[in-house]
């Protein structure tokens, strides 16, 4: 399934394996997004169809998150004992990626309603371990593959692809988890779910890593060491701070939405889908125009931006209680959200360094992990204290105050990056 020759995608790239590498993880990635799009925007209703309680669902969110937390440093350290970036990759891939024919049978297999949503939060949670061990591989990974001046381009490209596959997917699953009836619906779901992600697991094997450059084995920090870098670097640390001040306004309603979506307005899974689906056809039209407004204002004033565009959402979910207008917000967080997720992780991978990176990616992603594992928790008792629009209504505040604090931590960091920008812009006249 040679999908970028016949495309004609990566024409722009000069060196013939980084073309080739470009080209396998494109597929990889079209054929993981089908498993995304089938999967993702039902795991909250799946959970509920199983049995899960308003707590329960807080624990979906959580839970992952801690687990993710507590995989960082061990991620690290794990991934410095190899000679590659690809090996970790793979195995720890494997391992997550088996956890769907979990799901796939979990419907079906006869035993009571909250056993089966305990056992689906658990497996969820435990599939986090390799899971996380493996993205941080395969962040360090694309670091290498791909040189700084092509990245850019090369991710918004295939974060476009991926974006049209998964909603296209997202669509098809919300009609099919609607036409067929439970458990067979999500039973069949997760398995082709389960098919796809390991024929991305196929492409993600053919990508083929250059010698790495080191010096010396005394030259690259390893293990705990490599941490003692990250900390030292102060800027790295206030681009992190920011990240999780503005975060903290999108964990705190994360466990709600499907609280308010399903228990509240009683939406279908056409309807979550559509959702989806909306979001994701703005965030593929969007992608090529963020990566250029990427490169002419720099990645961080992007992340203002996109941040900043964000504040005003939770007011209308909690004011306008139709599908209609949510529908219409989520085409917006389609469109904001792509440019937010392209400059965040152009940004990790520009502030990083190359012998470092896993520890970079580690430090970022439990950064986040505690505001993660922490906020959908307190989110959730906020709602059963004051309701969903007053809860809501607090987040748009919280938001506020995070997306000002963030744009002072990085004021220094976006005035040098648009100083550079000016002057890579002069030496090209």
């Amino acid at each position: 399934m040679r999908l970028g020759p016949r495309l004609r995608f990566c024409d722009y790239i000069p060196d013939s394996l980084e073309k080739e590498n470009a080209l396998n993880s494109l597929t990889d990635g079209v054929l993981f997004s089908v498993m995304a799009g089938l999967t993702n925007p039902f795991w909250g209703a799946f959970a509920v169809q199983l049995g899960a309680s308003d707590y329960m669902l807080g624990l979906l969110t959580s839970l992952p998150a801690l687990a993710n937390l507590l995989a960082q440093i061990p991620a690290a350290i794990v991934i410095d004992k190899f000679d590659n970036r690809l090996e970790p990759t793979l195995k720890f891939a494997f391992i997550s990626r088996s956890f769907y024919l979990v799901f796939a049978f979990l419907p079906i297999v006869p035993l009571p309603s909250h056993v089966k949503a305990w056992t689906f939060i658990i497996c969820y949670t435990l599939m986090r371990f390799p899971g996380t061990i493996c993205d941080v591989a395969w962040l360090a990974l694309m670091g290498e593959l791909f040189t700084p001046s092509l990245r850019a381009r090369i991710f918004a490209e295939r974060n476009m692809v991926c974006s049209l596959v998964s909603l296209v997917a997202t669509l098809v699953a919300g009609k099919m988890l609607d036409a067929l009836s439970w458990p067979v619906n999500y039973a069949i779901l997760y398995f082709v779910g389960y098919i796809f992600v390991m024929g991305s697991w196929y492409y993600l094997g053919r990508l083929k890593e250059k010698p790495r450059p080191y010096a010396g084995e005394n030259a690259r920090p390893a293990g705990l060491e490599a941490f003692k870098v990250v900390w030292k670097d102060k800027g790295f640390l206030r681009f992190i701070a920011a990240v999780a001040v503005v975060y903290l306004g999108f964990h705190i309603p994360a466990a709600l939405w499907t609280i308010l979506w399903v228990k509240i307005m009683g939406l279908s899974n056409s309807w979550l889908g559509m959702f989806s689906t909306i979001s994701g056809v703005m965030s593929f039209l969007s992608y090529n125009q963020w990566g250029k407004w990427s490169e002419k204002h720099g990645n961080l004033k992007v992340f203002i931006v996109t941040s900043g565009a964000h504040i005003i959402f939770p007011l209308l979910y909690g004011h306008f209680p139709s599908p209609y207008v949510h529908l219409a917000v989520n085409a917006l967080s389609g469109f904001f959200g792509a440019g937010l997720s392209l400059c965040l992780f152009n940004a990790l991978l520009d502030l990083s360094s190359d012998v470092s990176r896993p520890a970079y990616t580690a430090v970022y992603n439990i950064t986040l992990g505690v505001s993660a594992f922490i906020w959908p928790m307190v989110g959730v008792s906020i709602y059963e204290m004051l309701g969903m629009t007053a809860t809501l209504d607090l987040t748009f505040g919280i938001r506020v105050l995070g997306v000002a604090i963030a744009a002072y931590l990085l004021s220094d960091q976006i005035k040098r990056g648009l100083q550079d920008l000016s002057v890579i812009d002069a030496d090209k006249v």
